[in-house]
């Protein structure tokens, strides 16, 4: 039997309604299931078929602010950097690395009651050079 945590993909929230919109309006996240203290969205469905939700919950709040991270496909990442930065959203990109996870871009918004979100995607045509190959392949020379 698949074992499902939802723990991390809930949010308790004083008011379900700016967070909701926050989802709807500029997320664009699929709506799965609205009652009147709670409201299901859609994030992404991975590669075995299974989806991935966020939970608002209107409930006694969280006792501080979370940081929710969000990944992207690079391909997404431009349209969700427009949307979020319409909304004061402020993009970091990391500078070429040495790391197996090459270049990051990353965007940090505000979220109703001082949540953060983060938004992420990895820009592989900013990776430095040589990162192309697989780990632990020598370059050449070696």
């Amino acid at each position: 039997m698949q074992r499902l945590s939802l723990d991390d993909a809930v949010l308790r929230l004083q008011t379900l309604g700016p967070m909701e919109q926050f989802c709807t309006k500029v997320l664009r996240l699929p709506l799965i299931l609205r009652t009147a203290r709670s409201a299901i969205f859609e994030l992404s469905t991975d590669e075995r078929g299974h989806t991935q939700v966020l939970m608002l919950l209107e409930d006694t709040p969280e006792p501080r602010p979370r940081e929710l991270t969000l990944e992207v496909s690079e391909d997404e990442f431009p349209a969700t950097c427009g949307q979020l930065t319409r909304h004061g959203a402020r993009l970091f990109e990391s500078e070429g690395s040495y790391a197996p996870g090459c270049a990051w871009r990353i965007l940090h918004c505000t979220l109703p009651e001082g949540h953060r979100l983060r938004v992420i995607t990895i820009d592989p045509t900013r990776c430095a050079p040589g990162m192309h190959r697989g780990i632990g392949t020598p370059g050449p020379g070696r």
